[in-house]
């Protein structure tokens, strides 16, 4: 399936249908704000959650989960 539309054309029509609202003052200082607003980052423990078990070994983290039994053939002490 192919966009026939042009999204330059939408969006040109959803900033005059904003400033026919509220006005050119109102959205040029809202969109000044916008810009002016610092990025909501995700929270540290966040990101420690989605490592997986030897990345969080390698930063001095505890495992997530229990390790993996070790094979049969190791008790023999090859």
């Amino acid at each position: 399936m192919t966009r026939t539309d042009d999204p330059e054309l939408a969006l040109h029509l959803h900033l005059e249908t904003l400033i026919a609202l509220h006005g050119a003052r109102r959205v040029v200082l809202a969109a000044l704000a916008a810009l002016m607003r610092p990025r909501a980052r995700a929270p540290l423990a966040e990101k420690f959650a989605e490592l997986d078990d030897h990345m969080r070994r390698d930063i001095g983290l505890p495992p997530r989960g229990h390790s993996p039994p070790m094979p049969h053939w190791t008790h023999f002490g090859w």
